[in-house]
């Protein structure tokens, strides 16, 4: 038997090359291919930066979906299935719009593969492929597989991307996430973890795990073994960790230099519609960011626009904020309205969607606001994210905080990778603008 495994671009501008920031590791194809039988042949097409071979001898066609990737997935889909290939599709989207997902397919597995993988290839060899697979939330793996796609890493940015756990406790109504671990977190086994960054290339990591402080006894099991092996690491965390000063302490000698926070916003009232109030009952949040940098560790700060508080005047707050405490890179993204999530059914419900499929609409761009805010119009919304992440972005921000960043953390790494992803976010602000999502990428990739 011989299976392929296709991980769909998000899309690019004619003429234009995929966006250097989105090409990481696909640690999914990884996992999934750790997971099939030995005797399997195998291959691996990245539509980000080759070309799909649709007349492929092969048994299964196997593709991952997320949202944004949901249209180019299912043309990949029909153009194997007009083939008379079986064509399986997992992944977040797929587990979130499973009945939409199922009219692209020969069978689809919603929620994690783990468990369900080995009953999906049974069923194909024979010929008994039912059309949904349930996985539910789990982590059950060992080792990701990464020879699969060795071929291709001198594309990828020299960033190793490595899973600790899936999940998150808190159940903010916007994300994807809450929806599809019901507000659970699960974790791998720390010895598993350590063996598999041992057998990684680049030495600069990014833990996968949307809170990876859900647990604080796997947390603090996981850094003093990484201390021992002397890597560099960051991850997402959520803001509370800074109440405990000895937890940051720990991380920095573990090796942490960055950490990913979602601020999501500077307004009460906002943060209490996506049900992220939780975050008022930290204390001071000027002092918990200080904590943080006190302890040598940079922010990414990420920050959601088109709540219903927000106006121009959350912009320029917001801006000021990021640049008093001179964040390592931040993001100031609009809004997605993920299906299924708490924010859709809201939303739909008040009929300010302006597209309830918005990841399926034709012509539709990357940064193209699908709803109404309160305050704004959609295209103000939209401009007022490119004009102020232009502001930060700037090079005169960028060599302001680039001394702040010789102060706070001195590592030779940390450092350069500051100047390389904040000149790259510098030209990328106007390249992400009006990216078409899904359409057709037959033309050559280089």
């Amino acid at each position: 038997m011989k299976i392929t495994f296709i991980l769909p671009a998000i899309g690019k501008k004619p003429g234009e090359k995929y966006l250097k920031s989105w090409l990481m590791e696909p640690l999914t194809i990884a996992v999934l291919n750790s997971m099939v039988p030995a005797d399997y042949e195998r291959e691996f097409f990245d539509d980000r930066i080759e070309n799909i071979n649709y007349d492929t001898e092969t048994d299964i066609v196997m593709i991952t979906v997320e949202t944004y990737t949901a249209k180019r997935a299912y043309f990949i889909a029909g153009e194997f299935r007009k083939r008379g290939k079986k064509v399986v599709l997992g992944g977040y989207h797929v587990t979130l719009c499973p009945n939409e997902a199922m009219q692209y397919a020969d069978a689809v597995m919603v929620g994690n593969a783990d468990r369900i993988l080995s009953d999906v290839l049974s069923d194909i060899e024979n010929g008994e492929l039912k059309p949904r697979y349930d996985g539910g939330a789990c982590i059950a793996y060992r080792m990701p597989d990464r020879s699969i796609y060795e071929d291709k890493r001198k594309k990828y940015l020299p960033v190793s991307l490595v899973e600790t756990g899936r999940g998150c406790y808190h159940n903010c109504e916007f994300c994807s996430i809450a929806g599809y671990y019901h507000s659970h977190y699960i974790h791998r086994e720390v010895a598993d973890i350590i063996a598999e960054i041992k057998t990684c290339k680049h030495k600069l990591f990014f833990f996968v795990d949307d809170s990876i402080f859900s647990n604080k006894v796997f947390a603090k099991e996981l850094f003093e073994e990484l201390r021992k092996i002397k890597i560099i690491w960051t991850t997402q965390i959520t803001l509370d960790i800074a109440r405990d000063e000895e937890m940051l302490r720990l991380m920095k000698k573990s090796g942490c230099e960055m950490v990913l926070i979602g601020f999501e916003s500077i307004k009460s009232d906002n943060l209490k519609q996506m049900n992220k109030g939780w975050t008022e009952r930290l204390g001071e949040r000027d002092e918990l960011i200080e904590r943080i940098h006190k302890a040598g560790i940079s922010i990414y700060a990420s920050f959601v626009f088109g709540f219903d508080q927000d106006n121009e005047d959350t912009f320029k707050e917001t801006l000021a904020f990021c640049k008093r405490h001179r964040f390592f890179v931040i993001a100031f993204n609009h809004l997605l309205i993920f299906p299924n999530t708490k924010t859709y059914e809201s939303f739909k419900a008040e009929n300010r969607l302006i597209s309830e499929q918005w990841w399926l609409q034709s012509g539709y761009t990357f940064g193209t606001i699908t709803f109404t805010p309160k305050q704004l119009t959609p295209e103000q919304l939209r401009d007022l994210c490119k004009k102020y992440k232009k502001e930060f972005f700037r090079f005169g921000s960028i060599f302001r905080r680039g001394w702040t960043m010789l102060r706070r953390a001195r590592g030779l790494r940390i450092n350069f990778a500051y100047w390389f992803i904040n000149i790259l976010f510098h030209f990328e602000v106007d390249k992400r603008s009006g990216i078409p999502i899904g359409e057709n990428l037959e033309e050559s990739k280089k």
